[in-house]
């Protein structure tokens, strides 16, 4: 896979060099040279590149399988929370407009109020 940009060629390339030596620094500011160096900053050998395509798309297979086996188990966890969480707002719900329902009133019979007694006279 490579691309090009103005008078340069990207490629992706996968890189095997000895595991006790690191890239040359490179000129280029952020880049390093496929030449391989040890501890002293001495020459060992030089970097061999491979076509990093296959290498990049195997990864990127692996992970939309990882991902997808993390998603089949994750599944019934996620279906089981989500059936809690609709159960638990359904019984709100009923909560709710069980005490918001208006309740009839029947009238029974209408009473007038009592009116007191006039005062009695006495003789003296």
């Amino acid at each position: 896979m490579d691309f090009n940009r103005g008078d340069w060629t990207w490629e992706l390339m996968l890189t095997r060099r000895p595991s006790d030596t690191h890239f040359s620094k490179s000129s280029t500011p952020g880049g390093e040279s496929p030449l391989a160096r040890d501890d002293d900053n001495t020459l060992v050998t030089h970097a061999v590149l491979f076509d990093g395509t296959k290498t990049a798309l195997v990864i990127l297979g692996t992970g939309v399988a990882l991902g997808a086996a993390a998603a089949v188990k994750v599944a019934p966890h996620v279906k089981s929370g989500l059936i809690s969480l609709k159960s638990k707002l359904r019984r709100r719900g009923e909560d709710t407009t069980d005490s918001e329902t208006p309740v009839p009133l029947t009238v029974v019979a209408e009473v007038e109020p009592e009116q007191p007694d006039p005062p009695r006279l006495r003789a003296v």
